[in-house]
């Protein structure tokens, strides 16, 4: 049984092509036919439309009572039964109450696994998602001029694709000074600030199609060529993603990537984000952060690279002492002798 909202929703649409906003539960028994169950109400009609599911309806006043009346109406009230996402507390107890006689099991960590290594239509949707990304880049590329607020830049990202079906993924970016950098990472959100000669913008730019997105990152000066430090900043993630990319092929491992990497720290420089991370249909494993920055979800060295598997290659290379850095990447399909960008921007810092 899969649970998923806007959050995690991919786990829920990568078997149903539908893509859930509210609580919705996708129960996939060993025998019999999947049903789907959504919120809201009013959601329903479109859940219809776009899920390949027969059974989809309406998750009732209460989704974790809703599902656990599906497992009884197919028998299943004992056992094991394995339970991917974050089910809100209160379905928990629901879920328990109504059937206390089933094992539930944590199944997120094996389920993901079956979603890493992509079939040729997967790679397909996402060569299309990767030319959505690359009109988005090229569009902001375009709009990038001083005076231009970085929700002017927003919009001008979005037109790119929305006019030809594409759907939105993400607009991270920044904009700031060279010669006093305030960001060193994309953000989440724009602001009303307007570009000024002399300002860098960072970004990291996903659209798509049907789920599958592409993702890329560049480094967009304005009005004058990078300062000798972004030009620093540039030429060591260049180095970074080149070394990287050099290593992938089916059969490599998280290890090569991170001896790759190593030499970052040793420039003095860090990064904030990650170096490398699976993809294709949301955020996937594995992800690797370089050694000196890694984090409790840090892939282990001995993980290996499978042929169609789907990853960002995006070192974002940061000079603590200044403040500055900028994110440099794109999505790659691994193969059995390397790795395949799917981004067909190119690679050279963008002055404006």
């Amino acid at each position: 049984m899969i649970y998923a909202n806007a959050y995690g929703g991919d786990n829920v649409r990568w078997l149903t092509g539908f893509p859930p906003r509210h609580d919705t539960y996708l129960i996939w028994p060993r025998e019999g036919e999947p049903a789907l169950l959504t919120q809201l109400f009013n959601h329903v009609p479109n859940a219809k439309r776009v899920s390949v599911i027969a059974e989809t309806r309406w998750g009732g006043e209460e989704s974790g009572a809703a599902a656990a009346d599906v497992l009884r109406e197919r028998s299943i009230t004992r056992g094991r039964v394995g339970l991917v996402g974050r089910v809100p507390c209160t379905d928990h107890a629901k879920l328990i109450e109504r059937l206390p006689d089933v094992n539930w099991v944590g199944a997120g960590k094996g389920y993901l696994s079956l979603r890493l290594v992509k079939s040729e239509e997967e790679i397909d949707w996402l060569r299309r998602g990767a030319e959505f990304t690359d009109a988005a880049m090229a569009a902001l590329v375009e709009a990038a001029a001083p005076g231009v607020s970085e929700h002017e830049l927003a919009a001008a990202i979005e037109s790119a694709y929305t006019p030809a079906g594409g759907e939105h993924g993400i607009h991270f970016l920044s904009s700031t000074p060279m010669d006093a950098p305030q960001a060193y990472v994309p953000a989440q959100t724009q602001t009303a600030r307007r570009l000024q000669a002399g300002d860098a913008v960072i970004c990291e730019l996903s659209a798509g199609v049907g789920g599958y997105a592409g993702q890329i990152h560049r480094l967009i000066t304005v009005g004058r060529e990078p300062t000798k430090l972004y030009h620093r900043l540039y030429d060591v993630a260049l180095e970074a993603y080149q070394h990287i990319v050099d290593v992938l092929r089916a059969g490599a491992t998280v290890k090569d990537v991170l001896d790759t990497s190593d030499f970052i720290a040793a420039e003095g420089l860090t990064v904030c984000d990650d170096l490398l991370h699976g993809y294709g249909m949301g955020y996937l494993p594995p992800v690797v952060r370089t050694r000196a920055t890694a984090h409790r979800d840090q892939a282990p060295e001995d993980f290996v690279f499978q042929k169609n598997m789907a990853v960002v290659v995006q070192p974002n290379v940061v000079d603590l002492a200044s403040g500055a850095g900028l994110q440099l990447g794109n999505l790659l399909a691994v193969g059995e002798s390397g790795a395949e960008s799917l981004q067909r921007f190119p690679m050279a810092c963008v002055v404006k």
